[in-house]
């Protein structure tokens, strides 16, 4: 009777992981069979790694009896051996050739890597691959009739054999195999992760995560396709929905103000992960890292053989066995109220001596992509506990923020995501007190604060905070040529509560020219809003410009799909034409 019970039961498995088998439209490249090499282009030895660049078979598409080839990257240590293995998936608008520098550097490193094309997120014309998708239609966000006709498809295809074909490597140790790339690279380390369960040990994934529904740049693109395929989209192509399978140490890096992943997608993303995993937000920093460990400083690497320090620490630590472990940040206990703010506090676990704690707030009712957070310095109570006070202004907004500690080799990790309701620890809506929006350029971070849109050029356009534009105190803004200027944190909801009227600040135009003020919201679909006022020529002389709020008028839309000053708005800008010289100081909220 056992045995028969035990037979069931085996029998029962087999036929779930079938039907789990069936359903999964990446089925045929879950196993360690490489692709087939149609072509290899190169083999070279330089600097103590061997390089081969080949061509494999992705796929046949019966739609329009054409092959799928991809083009693709080995690096090697040329020192025979066993080596861990690195997959490097690029970003999007990226390319196999755009990251060799990541696969030698890698090699260089003691492991043997691999790249490839994906596309879906290649770059088109760079990209060395080849296949039918322009014919039939195909692009990133299709799905009709299923999630195969979609390029995409063939990306996730391609870093799927990718996998493969680097498992297949006779110098490798196949349990020992990571992989890490940002943006749409981060994506893809999620997807690629969940998918292959633990066929991968250790993921590091810079800003990239899944459940686009839920909150990125993609959002409205998604709305916008028919519901079935959307659903299609959603439920084979969203990383969030493979994070579940994931079985390796897990790593992700988001920039809390990100302009494509969301911390709200990130978090979504996050919490299906059970293997065990780690994170760290980056404040006001959008598709990138500035925090220690990150894209940039303070330590001195390659940045093309390696996007951050960070990635290098712990895919050494889980792949060879060097160096020391992560710390983790957790918070623990209930936010409490302290005087006029409130207390938080959480846990650090840490191998190594923590050289910076702090907390990073900001006010939860405004857009993610337009936050400007805020930092207080936290106090280590006992037991590794720390503590910090966030200010409370706004009683009846929640407040986001998280942990963040920095160890002594420079590895910062966070904790995920908090939110508080200053209502739920004792704060009444009487004890509001009215947070005005005012900016005169004197602090440190004036700069990053007001900084030119997230991607946007500017050519013989600059902008800078410096002391001849004040008009008081020692720094003013000054903008010259044709270009935007933006300033990410004013809150509707506040000039709206505290009865505000407008806003005002002192300018001057040696230049001669006029410049626009905009007031941008957006909804949480990712779509955008503008509301706009002209300033004419000031003079060369500083004036005072008052800008009441019934001045600004709608830009581009009949009707306005929220109001102005409401929980959607979160940006000021300044737009300046050609030969523009503007400088513009004490920027603050008119009350009267």
């Amino acid at each position: 009777m056992p045995n028969t019970i035990r037979f069931l039961v085996i029998l029962l498995l087999l036929l779930s992981q079938t039907s789990l088998c069936a359903d999964n439209i990446f089925a045929p490249y879950l196993t360690d069979k490489p692709p087939k090499i149609v072509e290899e282009i190169s083999k070279t030895v330089t600097d103590g790694v061997e390089v081969t660049k080949l061509k494999f078979l992705n796929r046949h598409i019966a739609q329009a009896d054409e092959d799928v080839i991809i083009y693709g990257i080995l690096a090697r240590p040329a020192k025979p051996g066993k080596y861990p293995g690195v997959l490097v998936v690029h970003g999007g608008g990226g390319y196999a050739d755009m990251v060799e520098p990541a696969v030698i550097g890698w090699a260089k490193r003691g492991y043997i890597s691999f790249c490839q094309d994906q596309p879906g997120i290649c770059n088109r014309t760079k990209g060395s691959s080849t296949g039918p998708w322009a014919k039939l239609k195909w692009s990133t966000f299709t799905a009709d009739p299923d999630a195969t006709c979609s390029m995409l498809y063939d990306g996730v295809a391609a870093a799927l054999n990718g996998l493969a074909m680097l498992r297949s490597q006779p110098d490798v140790d196949k349990a020992n195999i990571g992989i890490t790339g940002g943006s749409w690279g981060g994506y893809m380390t999620t997807m690629i992760s969940g998918l292959a369960g633990d066929r991968i040990k250790a993921s590091f994934a810079v800003y990239g995560c899944g459940y686009y529904d839920v909150g990125s740049a993609w959002t409205a693109r998604l709305e916008a396709m028919p519901a079935k395929e959307r659903k299609q989209w959603l439920t084979h192509l969203d990383a969030g929905r493979r994070a579940p399978g994931i079985r390796s140490h897990f790593f992700v890096t988001p920039a809390a103000d990100d302009w494509y992943f969301w911390p709200c997608a990130v978090m979504a993303t996050y919490d299906r992960i059970t293997s065990p995993k780690n994170i760290a937000f980056s404040p006001n920093d959008s598709h990138r890292i500035t925090i220690p460990g990150g894209t940039s400083g303070p330590q001195k690497l390659n940045r093309r053989a390696n996007r951050t320090y960070m990635e290098i620490v712990w895919l050494d630590y889980y792949l060879k066995g060097e160096g020391k472990p992560f710390p983790t940040c957790t918070a623990v206990g209930k936010p409490t109220r302290k005087g006029d703010g409130i207390e938080v506090r959480f846990k650090v676990d840490a191998p190594l001596p923590i050289k910076s704690a702090t907390v990073w707030h900001s006010f939860g009712e405004m857009p993610w992509r337009n936050r400007w957070w805020e930092k207080v310095e936290a106090v280590e109570e006992k037991d590794h506990v720390y503590s910090a006070v966030i200010p409370v202004t706004e009683t009846e907004c929640p407040i986001n923020w998280f942990g963040l500690v920095t160890d002594e080799r420079d590895i910062t990790v966070s904790t995920i995501m908090q939110t508080v309701d200053p209502s739920a620890v004792g704060f009444k809506p009487d004890e509001r007190r009215d947070r005005l929006f005012a900016e005169d350029f004197e602090t440190r971070d004036a700069l990053r604060k007001w900084q030119r849109p997230y991607a946007r050029r500017y050519k013989g356009a600059k902008h800078k905070v410096c002391a001849e534009a004040a008009h008081t105190g020692k720094m003013g803004l000054r903008i010259q040529g044709k270009m935007t200027v933006r300033c990410d944190g004013i809150r509707g909801e506040a000039l709206r509560r505290s009865g505000s009227k407008g806003l005002s600040l002192w300018a001057r135009s040696p230049g001669g020219t006029d410049f626009d003020v905009l007031l941008m919201g957006e909804a949480p679909n990712s779509l955008r809003t503008y509301w706009a006022v002209r300033v004419k020529n000031p003079g060369p002389d500083w004036t005072q410009i008052d800008l009441p709020w019934d001045h600004f008028k709608l830009r581009g839309k009949k009707e306005p799909p929220f109001d102005m000053l409401s929980p959607r708005l979160g940006q000021l800008r300044f737009t300046t034409p050609e030969k523009a010289d503007i400088h513009i100081d004490d920027i603050q909220t008119m009350m009267e």
